[in-house]
């Protein structure tokens, strides 16, 4: 259950000009966790660019969340730009089930959104929980863990969930609500790389 990423960023798109990223839309989900060389349970290595750290994840129970200014943010820019994009260039056995990206609160059990990439299954699952009804999507036939490098775009826009792997869509599927409208920061983490069992 090893993963190895080496970019990973979440952005929100401005609405007047497409593929310009501005700084208050795009956040370095490892820079706002403060996951570095010295974070226990990150080891870093050399990737795919050598100017760009990249990380292995061994010890998923010491990452930590984003901190709590910049995801009041992030909820709030999704909520007004309906969406956003999570970008990642990553490698993953194909034995190994995770989460890419998930919000958890504001209770200590309670799970707003995950986003799980499902190794055995060969799917992209984005589960979201919108007045404790609890809503599961599958991307199907991904093609992520195969111990390979990918660059990975996962899209939430409007009422659709999608995929790219480099420049090629591999699915889309339309959610059945927009659960990002109902996403809240207070008391609430937003945490990156969980195995999952």
């Amino acid at each position: 259950m090893v993963w190895r990423l080496v970019l990973l960023a979440l952005w929100v798109w401005p609405s007047t000009q497409a593929g310009h990223q501005d700084k208050d839309t795009t956040f370095d989900l490892f820079s706002i966790s403060n996951i570095n060389r010295k974070t226990i349970g990150a080891k870093q290595f050399r990737g795919p660019d050598p100017g760009v750290p990249a990380y292995r994840f061994v010890r998923f129970d010491y990452i930590p969340p984003v901190n709590a200014d910049d995801l009041s943010k992030i909820t709030k820019i999704m909520r007004q730009k309906e969406g956003f994009f999570l970008t990642a260039q990553l490698k993953q056995d194909g034995k190994s089930r995770g989460t890419l990206l998930a919000l958890e609160g504001p209770g200590l059990s309670q799970r707003q959104f995950e986003i799980v990439s499902n190794g055995p299954a060969d799917t992209l699952d984005l589960t979201y929980w919108i007045d404790g009804t609890r809503h599961v999507v599958s991307l199907e036939d991904v093609g992520l863990a195969d111990s390979q490098w990918k660059n990975v775009t996962v899209q939430v826009a409007g009422e659709t969930y999608s995929l790219h792997v480099g420049c090629d869509l591999i699915d889309s599927f339309a959610l059945d609500e927009p659960f990002y409208e109902h996403l809240q920061a207070e008391k609430s983490r937003m945490v990156c790389f969980r195995t999952s069992t």
